[in-house]
């Protein structure tokens, strides 16, 4: 099964466990690649909708996997408060905007051990709940599939990798060392800004001509921050 890129991104960054929870499923591309490459032994297809689940039904029975993965008629995580569900070692969430995957994993609870998420807006929000859960980012990146930008995020609740306020706004650094796709994301964030300053005018509009250039100041720090020689 060929996956798109920010499917195959994030199958990649799981490793083999036990159980994993595919929430937004759509057609459980992701869940039958996990089980196929045995890097989960069981699987959960759960979405809100019932006709992506049909579908999902239909293509886990195509690669006969009906042993190795349920699907679920769930709103995010409600179905895990279900006491024959035990422990989740991952949830996936992909494709989905930060504000709804945000609205999902405020429902955490003890059984899941880790999120990896893939968003198609930025993650600052997510960012700024696991620092105030004080949970761990082990690993960000920021990927280019079909034209459109999406952060990866994965999520541990050890606690040995907390986040500082400092990288709440764009992510630590370390993650995105000469990443040419975030470099030229946030160039384009600088030409739009300038864009912006050019048509104000600064003694009518001072407090938003004085915030746009602080963004614009932030950003190019932090492109310096990430712009090192390989």
């Amino acid at each position: 099964m060929m996956l798109t890129k920010r499917l195959r991104t994030i199958a990649d960054l799981i490793d083999s466990c036990d159980v994993v929870a595919d929430i937004g499923t759509d057609h459980a591309y992701l869940p039958i690649t996990l089980i196929e490459e045995q890097k989960a032994n069981f699987a959960y297809a759960v979405d809100v909708n019932k006709e992506p689940l049909e579908w999902a039904k239909k293509n886990i029975k195509q690669y006969n996997c009906q042993n190795k993965i349920q699907t679920v008629l769930s709103n995010g995580l409600d179905f895990i408060l279900n006491e024959q569900i035990k422990e989740i070692d991952v949830v996936t969430i992909c494709g989905l905007g930060s504000t709804t995957i945000l609205e999902i994993i405020k429902k955490d609870i003890h059984k899941v051990k880790k999120y990896a998420i893939c968003s198609n807006t930025d993650v600052s929000n997510i960012r700024e709940w696991v620092f105030e859960k004080k949970y761990s980012v082990v690993f960000e990146d920021y990927i280019i599939d079909a034209q459109k930008g999406y952060w990866v995020i994965v999520i541990e609740k050890n606690g040995l990798n907390l986040l500082t306020k400092k990288d709440i706004k764009f992510g630590n650094a370390k993650f995105f060392i000469n990443n040419k796709e975030i470099i030229s994301f946030y160039k384009k964030e600088i030409i739009k800004l300038e864009k912006i300053l050019n048509n104000l005018n600064q003694e009518k509009h001072a407090e938003t001509f004085n915030e746009i250039n602080r963004k614009i100041v932030e950003i190019r720090n932090y492109l310096n921050e990430i712009k090192q020689d390989s």
